[in-house]
């Protein structure tokens, strides 16, 4: 019976010991983990990669890393956000000083010359730039709506092929004076759920989109509620662009800002599409060099149904 007592107590006295150096084990892999994460508050980036034998410890390391790869993934794609959003802004900058400095040159020179004549084509350069610097005003404001989070458009049964045909129209003088004329392809007549006035300006956008950088008429197609422009362009702007980029904010192919636009034109399209409840893409081909563009609309008939 004494036997017995004394294997007991041993017994106990060996899973008691276990039990403490299991203790101070957990206790130092919970130290070094706590540093772990102190030094993660002064290099964001770093991860705790702890090795433990104490399973629920490494349940718990495993669970902080995957914590510290979401935080340093976020914190990387908040840099690349910075560093995009210095390079806009940069290339506003540039947009607005080109107008504004060309308007300012010719203005000076009208002011300096005799000729009547030359006073009167300097003071119609100064306007031409002062319009192109209305239009980038114009676009900066209509992408700062359109991607405004709080704004949401009333959206009511529209005439997508109306609303074509009246942009095309407005643009007829353009399209005469390149020797272009659209192909319009119309299919069924279907309305479609959109915003009045942003549904204006998408299409607006992108048939001026055809005229700032095609090399030749666009197609023009409607089926129901589906907007679809193509046209050709350039070998060399098609092989300069990134389909991936076009509907990025003062995207331009041309890395030196000497294109036509503002690089606002496709960004306003796809906020207002997105603000609308559409969906918009683009593409472009390098053989045959085209860029095409697809706007999706809901049809109005999908927004009776629901109700």
């Amino acid at each position: 019976m004494t036997a017995l007592l004394a294997i007991a107590l041993l017994a106990s006295l060996g899973a008691l010991a276990w039990l403490v150096a299991r203790g101070r084990a957990r206790t130092r892999d919970l130290a070094r983990l706590t540093a772990m994460l102190e030094d993660h508050e002064a290099a964001p980036i770093a991860r705790a990669r702890l090795e433990s034998a104490d399973r629920e410890v490494a349940a718990l390391a495993a669970a902080i890393d995957r914590t510290l790869d979401a935080a340093r993934d976020r914190e990387l794609a908040r840099r690349a956000d910075d560093e995009r959003f210095r390079e806009q802004l940069s290339a506003l900058s540039h947009d607005l000083r080109t107008p504004l400095a060309g308007a300012q040159g010719y203005l000076q020179l009208a002011r300096r010359t005799p000729d009547a004549a030359r006073a009167a084509h300097c003071l119609d350069g100064a306007e031409e730039r002062l319009a192109a610097l209305r239009v980038l005003v114009d676009d900066l404001f209509a992408y700062a709506r359109a991607a405004d989070p709080s704004w949401a458009p009333e959206l009511v049964p529209c005439d997508l092929q109306l609303a074509v045909a009246d942009a095309l129209a407005a643009r007829y003088e353009e399209f005469a004076a390149r020797g272009w004329e659209p192909e319009v392809l119309l299919a069924d007549a279907e309305p479609a759920l959109a915003a009045p006035d942003a549904l204006d300006r998408v299409v607006a956008n992108l048939l001026d989109n055809a005229l700032a950088h095609g090399s030749g008429a666009p197609t023009v197609r409607v089926d129901g509620a589906t907007l679809a422009v193509e046209n050709p362009v350039g070998a060399d702007v098609a092989a300069a662009l990134d389909p991936a980029r076009l509907t990025d904010r003062f995207y331009q192919g041309d890395p030196s800002r000497t294109g036509q636009g503002s690089g606002l034109g496709l960004a306003v399209v796809g906020a207002l599409a997105e603000a609308m409840g559409a969906s918009f893409s683009v593409d472009v081909t390098r053989e045959p060099p085209r860029f095409s563009a697809r706007l999706e609309l809901r049809p109005a008939s999908e927004a009776r149904a629901a109700s």
